[in-house]
């Protein structure tokens, strides 16, 4: 089989020359006063947005200086000798003029730019580009070895397919950078291939804690060898969020792991699958619960305040058991034997309605919603029964945490009596169980069989910083799930 061959040199040589030199002409459909004059772009290689200075042709009173009395808030041309771009509605997000008096020139930023000819809604091959920090993002996945201008990688190409879609996603580096590319194989429409690659870049996030945003460039191309590029988009993202808040790692896992289970594993039966990531992109793109849950898990990475992070990982619990739950209400249902139990709910209306004048209207309404919830299981135990529903057997600190996070949820604490700040590095240990514990449900839903890290006890068996609490490690540093 031919190894796969990839270039992105000509991607990165634009990418690096960004409105190094950009002097355009503003063309605005309406009468702005921003129209036909000189507008400059400047882009800094470190820099995750571009920044403009833009020269009046009249001096205008700072109460004229306004993203709407301006034009800003409508779409705009720009054209150079070269090029021609559009920045869309809204998309210049700063603004500066001088203050209580006129202005010849103001500046700014810009979050969004795109060719005139980029295929915004029209079908097209894309290929979107980002920076990353570390060299080897894409080698936890059973992929293949693939050559990317003229350097041999061994692993790090992985192949998904979404909606009969195939899409390449690997790593580069070049001139000390470190790139992570998803490259769409087929004719697509390009708000589709911009959320499938949210979703890739979300579900990295969530498997190795690093979250890489910062800005991101999409190129157009007329054929997936993607030789030449016809247009290109760029837009600046949100801060990345870098945590290391790992929970799979292949290669710790055989290395930390000696038994005989691992000694009859291959280390490319411990990367997770190519068939796996596109479930989960799947699953990411048709439920809306999913991917707040999994939003919730990697932004909640990026908060310093363990007490914080405990409250939103369980309100990330609460999302993915629910959804759980609503998909699987017969497993969840206390009552297993139902064939009275519409005959019993409406004796209990029937007792109601005899003895209404007992009751007020909210009063009467509180009762039939309880006899509605008659067979919906006790909040504490649907928690419990998720985990039974995918035959996952908790160790019993972990029960005894699920059977707490109610307090977390609702903004309190498990410990009485003492403050908060004695409890800080319990709090953290907290924190990355109730992560591990939505992080179980997260991988189950979609079927996943494999290994998942406890950062809880990698952190107490690895870090000084535990040692003072004198606590005795009784789980595991990795689960098989």
């Amino acid at each position: 089989m031919e190894k796969i061959t990839k270039s992105i040199r000509n991607e990165i040589c634009l990418i690096e020359n960004f409105f190094s030199e950009g002097l355009f002409i503003i063309q605005h459909k309406d009468c702005f006063a921003i129209n036909t004059c000189e507008f400059l772009l400047s882009k800094e290689v470190n820099n995750n947005f571009i920044e403009y200075s833009l020269k009046l042709k009249d001096e205008l009173f700072y109460d004229q200086v306004t993203f709407k009395k301006l034009g800003f808030n409508e779409n705009f041309k720009i054209k150079s000798r070269e090029n021609k771009f559009v920045v869309p509605s809204r998309s210049v997000n700063y603004l500066k003029g001088k203050r209580f008096v006129s202005s010849s020139e103001l500046k700014g930023r810009l979050s969004k730019i795109y060719s005139e000819s980029f295929p915004l809604k029209s079908h097209s091959i894309f290929r979107l580009i980002l920076k990353t920090e570390i060299e080897h993002l894409t080698t936890i996945f059973l992929g293949t070895d693939y050559v990317c201008d003229k350097i041999h990688y061994g692993l790090g190409l992985f192949k998904i397919e979404v909606d009969d879609v195939v899409y390449h996603i690997y790593r580069h580096k070049m001139n000390d950078e470190n790139y992570l590319i998803i490259d769409c194989l087929n004719n697509l429409d390009f708000s589709s291939f911009k959320k499938v690659s949210e979703l890739i870049i979300k579900s990295i996030a969530f498997l190795t804690g690093n979250w890489y945003q910062k800005e991101c460039y999409v190129f157009a191309y007329s054929s997936s060898e993607f030789s030449k590029i016809d247009s290109c988009y760029y837009e600046s993202l949100d801060d990345s969020i870098i945590s290391n808040h790992e929970i799979i790692n292949p290669n710790q896992f055989r290395s930390y792991v000696e038994d005989d289970y691992i000694e009859k594993q291959k280390l490319s039966d411990l990367l997770f699958s190519e068939n796996k990531m596109s479930e989960f992109i799947m699953q990411l793109k048709s439920k809306p619960e999913l991917e707040r849950t999994v939003d919730l898990i990697i932004e909640g990475n990026g908060i310093k305040s363990p007490l914080i992070r405990c409250s939103i990982f369980s309100v990330a619990m609460e999302t993915i058991v629910s959804l759980i739950h609503k998909e699987n209400k017969t497993f969840f249902a206390p009552l297993k034997s139902t064939s009275e139990l519409n005959a019993l709910k409406e004796s209990f209306r029937l007792i109601i309605s005899e003895n209404k004048d007992k009751f007020n209207d909210l009063e009467i309404e509180v009762l039939n919603k309880k006899i509605d919830y008659l067979n919906t299981p006790f909040n504490a135990d649907k928690y419990l029964l998720a985990y039974k529903f995918y035959q996952i057997e908790l160790p019993e600190n972990l029960i005894k945490l699920l059977k707490t996070r109610n307090l977390f949820f609702h903004g309190s604490i498990p410990y009485k009596g003492l403050e908060v700040k004695t409890k800080i590095k319990e709090f953290n240990l907290d924190a990355d169980r109730i992560h591990l514990l939505v992080s179980i449900l997260i991988l189950k839903y979609f079927n996943y069989k494999g290994h998942i890290k406890n950062h809880a006890a990698y952190r107490m068996e690895t870090e000084n910083y535990y040692d003072e609490l004198g606590l005795e490690i009784r789980e595991s540093s990795f689960y098989r799930i």
